[in-house]
């Protein structure tokens, strides 16, 4: 479907992309992993031809369709419900046509290809997606232009879900998410028809959604079957393997370099030495492997001595005019707490840690703060507040003006920002660079506690492991809210659930939230009345007519995925690669999709039969 093939582009002059190789097959779910700047997003744009490369190949097998999710946020004042529609763009183009008044050919054609694709249901299946990631009902007919800068990334990212492609683009899917939105997009991908390129830096949502990873880096694209712990374990295996082989070479080069040195001169050796010669010559260096991809040593310290007591609430309120979001909550927070905030999105996680740090002042009730206690407070908009015409060393200097620049340069190099990030006004750099720096000033200050409001947003999945191990030897309490699940497993030793105007300890761990989250979710969380392009007879169908009809269609149903889990599971299997011939893989591909156009049109068939006996 998609083949990059030696393909090689420069960025400001240097090779970006060095003879880079990647395909994409039907079904496969790819995830693309590497540092900060590697290239993921540059090669999305080489993909979708905004870029050309240097030399190479990269393209997309005729016929195939391509969506990604467009970065940029749209000010449109089309309804939310009409924007994403605009995302099937084989919908509207058949709506456009069976908007004429004259029914020609071309019209009754365009007729039987929307009843194909089930056009009929495109706006229950719009207002699923948008429910699923956290629109309401009413919001549905509000205009793009009234959304905020997260909420309309949201939608674009509905959007590119709604058309119908052959491969699906998506970078950084989650950034905007809420646990909720996430834990419900992972199920919507495993139930995705296509094939699916992601960039992520959330470790359990790759493991939940990719059955390949292809690890850019130095230039080049290595791919790795399964997830992204199966890619840790067998990247692993291989540096070894290759610094073992290094190893060797090197021992065997000594050995031929040391007889070359000793017999050259010698007359009975001339001719023994110089076939060594050659052979060095015609060695194969095997190259040392290096691991200096995101190699980061954060530590974060807290006093030594601090309170039993750090803060309590005692029937804390607040709200936001008519709006209550806590009433009498009730919290005592100690030395050593490690606490995640769970719960929906709105429900008021950050509003807490804002009024925790005393960002906000509570409305109802007293929140007491044990005094002199330092907090480290980290959220996303503290970002914005970075002075942009300072240098991370100056900023750092404001806080310890008395200690010595390179005490303060070692520091600054423990986060990413050694090196001439040091001396690079704060305005230049990315949202990774500029969260590990909020990170950094936080730490100086040795605190008490750490209020952490999605503190891994922007960071790459090297430096959330090496924040998650920080975190893990700080000392001192720690509540945060995260989407980040390995970050919360690894932190947290208590949940406290965000919901229905109060915060109490959650009795369960993620999967048991995960469950309570699904109970919260109505079946049919939107009610969408269909348009139809064209005036119908209703009829009522005979009710046995439709059981049998269904009973029938559920035995095909079942026949066809059976045949596509075992069309899957040859496919996902690395063997097929090596055992099986080129042509043979390409028929299973080919297969693959009859089979899943198959089980598509029998699952459209059976909602609409199961709609049809509800009605």
């Amino acid at each position: 479907m998609l083949n990059i093939l030696n393909m090689t582009y420069l960025q400001g002059g240097e090779p970006l992309f060095s003879g880079a190789n990647l395909q994409a097959f039907a079904n496969q779910r790819i995830g693309l992993v590497g540092k900060n700047g590697c290239g993921k997003s540059t090669l999305f744009r080489l993909i979708r031809g905004e870029l050309q490369p240097e030399s190479g190949e990269v393209s997309l097998q005729s016929g195939k369709t391509l969506a990604c999710v467009e970065q940029e946020i749209s000010h449109s004042d089309l309804s939310a419900m009409e924007f994403v529609l605009d995302g099937d763009v084989q919908l509207r183009r058949l709506e456009k046509i069976l908007q004429q008044e004259q029914h020609d050919g071309d019209w009754f054609e365009a007729q039987q290809h929307f009843e194909a694709i089930d056009g009929y249901g495109a706006r229950a299946r719009a207002a699923q997606l948008l429910s699923g990631l956290g629109f309401d009902t009413g919001a549905l007919e509000r205009p793009v232009s009234s959304f905020s800068g997260g909420w309309r990334m949201r939608l674009n990212l509905a959007r590119a879900l709604m058309h119908r492609a052959d491969l699906l683009l998506l970078d950084e899917p989650t950034n905007h998410l809420d646990l909720e939105a996430i834990l419900w997009l992972e199920q919507y991908l495993a139930r995705y028809p296509g094939s699916i390129l992601l960039v992520s830096h959330d470790r359990e949502f790759l493991n939940a959604t990719v059955n390949r990873i292809a690890h850019v880096h130095e230039g080049v694209i290595d791919s790795y079957a399964g997830d992204y712990d199966d890619f840790e374990r067998a990247r692993a295996e291989r540096i070894a393997q290759q610094n073992q082989a290094f190893q060797t070479q090197q021992l065997k080069i000594a050995h031929l370099e040391d007889f070359v040195r000793r017999f050259r001169a010698q007359a009975t050796k001339a001719k023994q030495a110089q076939s060594r010669v050659k052979a060095l010559e015609r060695l194969t260096r095997i190259a040392a492997v290096h691991i200096t991809d995101g190699h980061f040593e954060l530590e974060i310290e807290a006093p030594e001595r601090s309170p039993d007591l750090l803060m309590r609430l005692e029937n804390m309120g607040f709200s936001y005019g008519e709006k209550i979001l806590f009433k009498n909550m009730n919290m005592v927070l100690r030395a050593g707490a490690r606490i995640a905030l769970l719960g929906p999105n709105g429900a008021g996680k950050s509003t807490l840690i804002k009024l925790l740090v005393g960002e906000l002042t509570p409305t109802t009730g007293r929140l007491e703060v044990t005094p002199d206690i330092r907090i480290g407070y980290f959220a996303q908009h503290q970002l914005e507040n970075l002075d942009g015409d300072a240098t991370p060393l100056q900023h750092l200097e404001r806080l310890a003006p008395g200690e010595t620049t390179l005490a303060l340069r070692t520091f600054l190099g423990r986060f990413g920002l050694a090196g001439n990030s040091e001396d690079r006004p704060v305005a230049s750099f990315s949202g990774g660079e500029k969260s590990r720096l909020a990170l950094a000033l936080l730490a100086w200050q040795k605190p008490h506690l750490l209020l952490l409001d999605e503190p891994t947003n922007h960071l790459d999945l090297d430096m959330r492991d090496a924040l998650t191990l920080a975190l893990e030897e700080y000392a001192g309490a720690v509540v945060i809210v995260s989407h980040d699940r390995s970050l919360i497993r690894a932190v947290a030793d208590e949940l406290w659930l965000v919901a229905d105007g109060d915060a109490l300890l959650f009795d369960g761990d993620l999967e048991d939230y995960k469950r309570w989250i699904e109970s919260r979710r109505p079946r049919e969380t939107v009610q969408v009345k269909p348009e139809r392009a064209t005036k119908s007879v209703a009829i009522k169908p005979n009710m046995k007519a439709l059981q049998s009809k269904r009973s029938k269609l559920e035995i095909e149903l079942n026949k066809a995925q059976l045949e596509l889990t075992q069309i899957n599971n040859q496919l996902g299997n690395p063997a097929t690669y090596s055992d099986c011939t080129s042509e043979f893989i390409m028929n299973l591909n080919t297969r693959r999709e009859i089979v899943q156009t198959r089980v598509d049109e029998l699952e459209e068939g059976w909602l609409v039969l199961e709609m049809a006996m509800e009605a």
